[in-house]
């Protein structure tokens, strides 16, 4: 019988079907960009023994296939010349890495093809990148790894800059962000790439690179259960339990919360230089007030940051 659990078992058995763990023989533009040394060693050495995926992110990777061929004929339909490259790799030597860029769009002027990277991105993180340099500053690794992928392209074709299509996966709205090419940067990435293959070359193997030091990054490592890395923690109180009830009532909440400073801008953008406007059962009064400068005294204050384990 066809009903609504019915359909969801058979979506999700789909999903779960399509994970899988690939061999990864070699370094690849795509994940040169990680923090950890030791988990791209690792990763070539153990490839096999790593955990696989959730289904929660193999969604995320089928959405992002449907992202990227919107993108590409929102280009196209643009008047850009969009080429998606055919070969399904390339290869660069010393360090050995291979890569593929998602198109290359051509320049109407002097018809040279420029590398550039497609990520579809939540409404959130999609208003937070305007620049590289938000993407080198962001707090979430993987997002700082992004213009790695582009410098390697940037090297291997011998461009001066590339781009990142960023797609809105909300409203679909694309922005487009230019991306020097930064030897110093590129030549910290082949710098890494050298050592992680000096310590799969060793035959004693006894050269690990070294570990990120970053918990957060290991958190969600498919390899932590590989790694000898014993990273220092603090030592911790352990809580009777209140603590986390009030983080969650906190973490619920919070999604109301941004909606309504969020509806409230919205209403102010729509009375704009109105004093008084009938809205159906409501009266919206606006009034102007200044407000006077003053100086904050000096105090002492703590600050607490919560993150899940």
């Amino acid at each position: 019988m066809l009903t609504a659990k019915y359909i969801s078992d058979r979506v999700s058995a789909f999903v779960k079907s399509e994970i899988k763990v690939y061999p990864c023989n070699n370094l690849r533009a795509s994940n040169i960009g990680h923090p950890c040394e030791r988990y791209l060693y690792l990763l070539i050495k153990h490839w096999d023994e790593q955990k696989p995926h959730d289904e929660g992110l193999q969604n995320i990777f089928d959405f992002g296939n449907s992202v990227e061929e919107y993108t590409i004929q929102k280009l196209k339909n643009s008047g850009l010349e969009v080429v998606t490259p055919t070969v399904r790799s390339w290869k660069v030597e010393n360090p050995f890495i291979t890569g593929r860029e998602d198109i290359r769009i051509k320049d109407p002027d002097d018809g040279q093809l420029y590398p550039a990277e497609i990520k579809g991105l939540s409404p959130y993180e999609w208003e937070r990148l305007n620049t590289v340099e938000d993407f080198y500053n962001s707090k979430k690794h993987y997002v700082r790894a992004y213009p790695s992928q582009l410098l390697v392209y940037c090297w291997k074709f011998e461009k001066e800059k590339g781009f990142f299509i960023l797609t809105n996966k909300l409203t679909g709205e694309l922005k487009i962000i230019e991306v020097p090419f930064d030897w110093d940067r590129a030549d910290a990435l082949l710098k890494k790439g050298e050592r992680v293959y000096a310590a799969l070359a060793d035959p004693t193997g006894k050269t690990i690179p070294a570990a990120c030091e970053d918990i957060t990054v290991c958190e969600k490592c498919g390899l932590c259960h590989l790694c000898t890395a014993q990273i220092e923690r603090p030592d911790m109180d352990v809580d009777d339990g209140e603590l986390e009830a009030l983080i969650d009532e906190k973490t619920a909440l919070k999604p109301y919360v941004d909606q309504h400073k969020k509806l409230d801008e919205e209403i102010k953008k729509k009375v704009g230089e109105r004093e008084k406007v009938l809205a159906g059962k409501y009266v919206v009064t606006a009034k102007t007030i200044s407000k006077q400068a003053y100086t904050v005294a000096a105090r002492v204050e703590r600050r607490l940051t919560v993150s899940r384990l």
